[in-house]
């Protein structure tokens, strides 16, 4: 039997203003804020930011460049 983790935001939709879709990733709030255009909830700003699937493939073209510097420094 399969346990599906419990969440606090249970059934939570995306923090962007104006988007009611159901939530689909868990970010920083200040990165969202930082790297793209979005508008985020600013009780959201401060810890973390739950994106739709549209509004977190934006964040991710938006912070891809970041993501490939870091993944280089590993080395």
């Amino acid at each position: 039997m399969k346990h599906e983790r419990k969440s606090k935001r249970k059934g939570k939709t995306c923090d962007v203003k104006g988007c009611n879709k159901k939530k689909k990733a868990s970010v920083p709030g200040g990165k969202v804020t930082k790297n793209t255009d979005l508008k985020v909830d600013p009780s959201s700003a401060a810890g973390n930011a739950y994106l739709c699937k549209k509004h977190y493939k934006e964040y991710k073209k938006a912070t891809k460049e970041e993501r490939k510097m870091r993944r280089l420094s590993w080395d």
